[in-house]
């Protein structure tokens, strides 16, 4: 049953609870490094951007006393993506490519290029991955959607539902342990019945096709659970009259200094990844 373990590896959307710094900040600030981070590790094409990206999580897990193998376990269910992603990259050459060759057997060849490319695509997600999991580790049901509230409010004003869209962005970020939950009860059911979910082979095509037939019963629990939470938001009045807060979110001096230095990781982000847009045209100009 070890290979079929999912829970464990999930740490998108599990709160720990803590008292630290990190903790404390206002909903608004944690959204802001959340995206300055994303959008750096995702964008920019300096590998130095998205070493930072993926270092700053880290430093901020230790900071909120949360454990950093806790945030990277949840990289461990989009590693058959990746390698799927990267064999790609080495089967399909790139037009241009002159770096050096590392690897070569028959046909297929890795390169220099390549292998950077690779190792940076599988960084970007482990940075994505690590931040998103670091803001559901320190962030509660309550201020996830108190922070997108804060953040869409001034568009009330146009008729946009800013406090439904806060619900919906919370309920997704705790809904992925809850599937993750559900997917290993199912499997592990239909496992003890003596279906073969691909267990004793390394072929991840095969392995895929075998957890096709699970899609039906997760999908059916899931929005049985959906139907659950209604029913209990339309028996809390959920949507009738006007919303009031208990919670206040107001951050203080650390919430500035947090703030600030979200700006200035975002401002040293685009001036590396400008700097590194520089130089690859120049070395395209070159080999040309």
């Amino acid at each position: 049953m070890r290979g079929l373990e999912f829970w464990k590896h999930v740490s998108i959307g599990r709160y720990v609870e803590s008292d630290s710094p990190v903790h404390r900040l206002a909903p608004a600030t944690k959204y802001l490094w959340l995206a300055v981070v994303v959008i750096a590790a995702s964008a920019s094409r300096s590998a130095i951007v998205v070493g930072a990206s993926f270092a700053a999580p880290l430093a901020f897990a230790r900071l909120a006393r949360v454990r950093a193998s806790f945030l990277l376990r949840g990289f461990t269910p989009v590693l058959p993506f990746l390698t799927i992603a990267a064999a790609f990259q080495v089967l399909f050459s790139w037009p241009g490519d002159a770096s050096r060759v590392l690897v070569s057997l028959g046909p297929v060849s890795l390169s220099s290029r390549e292998a950077v490319a690779v190792a940076l695509m599988a960084l970007r997600f482990a940075a994505i991955m690590t931040a998103i999991g670091l803001f559901t580790s320190v962030t509660s049901e309550g201020d996830t959607a108190r922070g997108v509230e804060d953040f869409f409010k001034p568009l009330e004003r146009i008729g946009f539902p800013a406090r439904a869209f806060a619900l919906t962005i919370a309920v997704a970020f705790r809904f992925i342990p809850i599937v993750a939950g559900e997917f290993e009860s199912v499997v592990k059911a239909q496992a003890a019945r003596g279906a073969d979910f691909g267990s004793g082979t390394r072929n991840p095509l095969r392995k895929a096709k075998a957890y096709l037939p699970l899609v039906v019963p997760v999908t059916v629990r899931a929005l049985e659970r959906a139907e659950a939470l209604a029913e209990a938001m339309e028996a809390r009045c959920y949507g009738v009259g006007e919303a009031t807060r208990y919670a206040e979110t107001a951050g203080g001096a650390a919430d500035v200094f947090a703030k600030v230095s979200a700006l200035a990781f975002a401002a040293g982000a685009i001036a590396a990844g400008a700097m590194a847009s520089g130089a690859m045209a120049a070395g395209a100009a070159s080999i040309r």
